[in-house]
């Protein structure tokens, strides 16, 4: 069984003063880390294309998995 958390991405600042993403579990599922995914952004990407960045991922990703998926998602290898 694969566990499925909502998450949050919220702003947080480098001790220089770069944003950066931060990645929040809404929901608590095992395994799922204390200190959560960072995303580092493109050197000189301020505080408002940060915001923006963080807007479009709130809106855009429902859940967030953090093992594989059971059963193994595969591609179709041939055509039916």
């Amino acid at each position: 069984m694969s566990y499925k958390t909502r998450v949050t991405f919220t702003i947080k600042e480098t001790a220089e003063g770069t944003p950066f993403l931060y990645m929040e579990a809404l929901d608590h599922i095992p395994n799922f880390p204390s200190n959560p995914p960072a995303f580092y952004l493109p050197v000189g990407t301020d505080m408002a294309k940060a915001e923006e960045i963080a807007r479009y991922l709130n809106q855009n990703i429902e859940m967030f998995c953090p093992e594989p998926l059971s059963p193994v998602a595969s591609f179709q290898t041939e055509v039916k």
